[in-house]
């Protein structure tokens, strides 16, 4: 069952998203940006003719992260990876989700007294219960409280 504190936040937080839901939502226009005339500037890239190229681009001279190069095949492409991770953890999470679950038995059935029965013990007992039908002894826990009605 759900307290009332809870089902106060939900009112309140359906509230505050139909009543905002209505307002219209605008985009303010920015300001024109001022004109400037194209100028000749004096530059300062200079042409050259040759640059040197080593023919392996990347990182590490192309060796994918290790500055020799490495014998053997090594598949790189690695988008698979996050969705296979995704998907195991979606199957285990449902696995461990669907398990049965365990409720605890009814309460057991116990009999009403009859009234001869609680005016005994209570006569009997100073700290006799009648929803317990139990009393509490000078020394140790609660008792049962049995008569002989």
């Amino acid at each position: 069952m759900i307290g009332l504190s809870k089902k106060i936040s939900a009112a309140v937080l359906s509230a505050a998203v139909v009543l905002t839901s209505f307002l219209p939502s605008e985009a303010m226009p920015l300001p024109a940006a001022p004109q400037v005339a194209p100028q000749e500037q004096a530059s300062n890239v200079q042409d050259v003719q040759y640059r040197r190229y080593y023919g392996r681009p990347g990182w590490y001279g192309g060796y994918r992260g290790y500055p020799y190069y490495r014998r053997g095949y090594r598949h790189y492409n690695g988008y698979w990876y996050p969705l296979a991770a995704f998907g195991a953890g979606a199957i285990i999470g449902g696995a461990i989700a669907s398990q049965p679950r365990y409720y605890a038995p009814p309460p057991a059935y116990a009999p009403r007294l009859t009234a001869a029965h609680v005016r005994w013990c209570e006569n009997r007992y100073r700290s006799y219960r009648v929803y317990d039908n139990t009393f509490q002894p000078y020394g140790g826990p609660r008792q049962q409280c049995y008569s002989p009605y």
